[in-house]
Order: structure tokens, then C-alpha cells, then sequence
């Protein structure tokens, strides 16, 4: 499938529908596939994070979720690309999986949050399988070689990975031998499923400025991030617009 580069990160250019189709092809062969859901924090942090670069390049599908990245990708691009946010891909994927029976699970968050959002989940979509969650110790999930062994007991055909980035990327990138599912990194999605945050308004959304309203809600966790992040990434396209500078 055609990719593009943005800094070092190769982004695929697919349309929802054709992730649907992998979906069902991928359920066919029994073996684990995962998905990336790429940002500016995701891309910056590829620079100088070896082993995120490794998980979001060997993907089977790395999406474009940050309203910036749409805009590189048109810019350079002539074929018609897709903005895919991670909590559009997670709905219409959840949609998919109910009507045509596939199970899911989610791994990540917290126990009760997990449990919420399973409520509030099967609320909307009320014949919907899901066949596992589990929390994990947050210090040890890198570390813990039985999830694996769980997760394929559970007979999941998707799992969703709640760790946030660069955690999430890099569980995936390891366990992609030992899964017999398909992994999708969405990070705080969970929490907006579950209704534990606010998920910014569309009109923000298209501006690009999702990331404020999630700023404003956390300004002690996320100001600096943003900060530095956000100013990284510009001054990084710049010089990679201008080939002044070529990522590998």
C-alpha cells in the first residue's frame, strides 16, 4: 500500500472502508497484525525513539490520526489522502466487529474505567463481543510475558491497546509474533468511550486544535509535552519541506 514519510514515520494513505476490508482479510489468517494511529507527539517522538520508529515502520498499517499530518500529507500528495482520528477509526471499527460478530477485548486504563466503558459500550452497540479486558501494572506491561498467553485464550479478533504512545507502539511492535489478533494502538480513545474525558468538539478538530481542548482539561500533564513537541514538529517540517533536512 502507498505510504508517505513524515519526518521518519511512513503513514499509510487508506480510507476506513479499506481497513475494513483488511480486517476481514487478517481474521482469515489467524496470525497478528497491528495498527498505528500516528500524531505530531508520535512523529517527533520517532526521531529520537528508536525503538517507536521500529513499531510504528514494521506496522501493518500506520494511519494518519493529527489534523497537522493530514495537512503534510496533502501537501504532498496529489492522490486524495484521509484524516483518520483515533476515536473515528475505534467507533467504526466497534461498529464493524458487531454486525459482523468479531470479538474484542482492551488492554490499558484503569480496572474501573475499563468497566465503564464496557457499560457504555453495549449501551450503543448492544450485541457487541467483548471477550476481555485487563488493566496492567503500569511500570511492568513491557516487561509481563503471560499477557500474551490471556489474550489468545480469550479468542479476541481485535484488541485494542490503551498505553498510551510510545508504551502502546512498542507492546505491539513486541507481541506481534505471539498474538493471534489484530492490535490497535488508540491511547486516551478509551477514555473518551467511557466518558471519564471530554472529546473535543469537531469544529476543533478540524481546525487542528484538538490537542488545546485536551491541554485545557490537563494543563499540568500535557502543557510541556505540547509545548515542546508542537514547536519540534513545525521546525522539523520546515526543514523537511525545504529538504534542508532527510529523515530515515
Amino acid at each position: 500500500m502507498k505510504t508517505n514519510k513524515i519526518l521518519s514515520t511512513e503513514i499509510n494513505l487508506v480510507n476506513i472502508e479499506k481497513i475494513k476490508i483488511l480486517l476481514t482479510k487478517w481474521k482469515k489468517t489467524k496470525k497478528s497484525h497491528y495498527i498505528c494511529l500516528s500524531n505530531v507527539h508520535s512523529c517527533t517522538e520517532s526521531i529520537f525513539n528508536l525503538d517507536l520508529k521500529k513499531a510504528n515502520n514494521e506496522a501493518d498499517l500506520c494511519l494518519a490520526d493529527g489534523r497537522p499530518l493530514f495537512w503534510f500529507l496533502n501537501l504532498k500528495n496529489k492522490k486524495k489522502t484521509y484524516h483518520l482520528p483515533g476515536y473515528l477509526v475505534t467507533t467504526e471499527i466497534l461498529s464493524f466487529a458487531e454486525i459482523n460478530k468479531l470479538r474484542v477485548g482492551f488492554i490499558g486504563s484503569d480496572h474501573k474505567n475499563l468497566l465503564n466503558l464496557k457499560k457504555e459500550l453495549l449501551k450503543k452497540y448492544k450485541k457487541l463481543m467483548i471477550s476481555y479486558l485487563y488493566s496492567p501494572p503500569f511500570a511492568k506491561v513491557l516487561r509481563n510475558t503471560n499477557n500474551y498467553k490471556k489474550i489468545n485464550r480469550s479468542k479476541i479478533d481485535i484488541l485494542f491497546v490503551c498505553l498510551g504512545c510510545p508504551k502502546q507502539e512498542i507492546w505491539m511492535n513486541q507481541n506481534k509474533d505471539k498474538l493471534k489478533c489484530t492490535m490497535l494502538g488508540v491511547g486516551a480513545v478509551v477514555d473518551f468511550l467511557s466518558g471519564k474525558k471530554i472529546l473535543p468538539n469537531k469544529f476543533f478538530e478540524f481546525l487542528g486544535l484538538a490537542w488545546l481542548v485536551r491541554l485545557i482539561s490537563e494543563p499540568r500533564r500535557l502543557f510541556w509535552r505540547y509545548f515542546k513537541t508542537n514547536l519540534l514538529f513545525i521546525f522539523l517540517i520546515i526543514l523537511q519541506l525545504t529538504s534542508i533536512k532527510k529523515f530515515r
